[in-house]
């Protein structure tokens, strides 16, 4: 049986009013000290954990300042298509809320169980302190595509090391010895774990890893093809060698330097990283990691569900990739 405002008041020993400011969250209408007596009593009674309320899912496209996160992109635009799937397949809802790490007000209005049943939270720009934000909200939620080692907390994640170490595993194969990292000036927490595989990588194959090889670019396709653009310049000029391969932190950063190697009128093996769209029309075609973002999106609305309808214990889930070797390595 659903549990009903009026019965969590009369446990509480508060007014009906009173409750439903507390669940809605409304700052200022009850004391810190009686809305989490409520939210207490609220739990006890099962409120949260069972039972579809409004139908609806909120994904929240959280903004942590990289310009990284950009819904009209194709890889987030699959994402998405998958979660609104997903959705769609267990009769809710999907909504879209944008927020911003520094709008504290906006953040805490998301803990609204009568406007949602849960939250989908784009975590791509999310650092370690982002997710403290929302450890304790009471509305059900899952961080999409980033993962950090955390109790109370669950995450749908790309498996990133993983997927790295395996694409640098094939530019080893194919016998290239000195691997170049091209990698992002804006940091998020998935590239820290590409950069962790690729090490790895290196390491379990006897090869050192050089920090001379290592490029800083912006992650997006033109800004990077002019960063990258400089260092080979740089380079020629100074008489510096030039790595075998490199392997870039995702696929824009890798189609930039492809653009900018063809200006040069040089060209360095190379890999990406997310499959979009545009790596296999490239010239050449990238070698990349592919991730279905798809089926990403719909295991993360499926995780959500199962959490709000049945209170499971957290869990982190990170799902595999696979690498697809074109003509930008061969």
């Amino acid at each position: 049986m659903k549990v009903t405002i009026a019965q969590i008041a009369k446990a509480a020993g508060v007014s009906p009013g009173s409750v439903s400011n507390a669940l809605n969250n409304r700052k200022g209408a009850v004391s810190e000290k009686k809305r989490e007596h409520i939210i207490q009593v609220a739990e006890e009674l099962g409120y949260f954990k069972k039972g579809k309320r409004t139908g609806i899912i909120t994904l929240v496209l959280y903004d942590g300042g990289e310009t990284i996160v950009q819904s009209e992109q194709p890889f987030f635009s699959a994402l998405i298509r998958g979660m609104e799937e997903g959705c769609y397949q267990n009769d809710y809802q999907l909504r879209i809320r944008k927020v911003s790490s520094q709008d504290d007000k906006g953040i805490l209005a998301l803990d609204n169980i009568s406007e949602s049943d849960g939250l989908l939270i784009m975590g791509t720009e999310m650092h370690f302190k982002d997710v403290e934000k929302f450890r304790h909200f009471k509305i059900p939620f899952v961080i999409v595509d980033n993962a950090y080692i955390m109790e109370n907390c669950d995450f749908v994640a790309i498996n990133n090391k993983d997927g790295m170490y395996e694409v640098t595993k094939l530019l080893i194969d194919r016998g290239y010895r000195t691997i170049g990292l091209i990698n992002s000036l804006r940091m998020i927490n998935n590239f820290k774990e590409r950069k962790l595989g690729f090490l790895q990588a290196l390491s379990d194959n006897d090869l050192e890893f050089n920090g001379d090889y290592e490029v800083f670019v912006e992650p997006h396709i033109e800004a990077g093809k002019s960063d990258f653009h400089a260092y080979l310049r740089q380079q020629k000029e100074l008489d510096l060698p030039l790595p075998d391969a490199f392997v870039a932190m995702n696929d824009y950063i890798a189609l930039g330097a492809l653009r900018a190697m063809k200006e040069e009128g040089c060209f360095i093996p190379i890999a990406g990283f997310d499959d979009i769209e545009m790596a296999r029309y490239s010239e050449p075609s990238l070698t990349t990691v592919r991730v279905n973002k798809e089926d990403l999106g719909k295991i993360a609305v499926k995780r959500l569900i199962s959490k709000f309808e049945n209170g499971e214990q957290s869990m982190k889930l990170l799902v595999n990739t696979s690498v697809v070797e074109r003509e930008s390595t061969k």
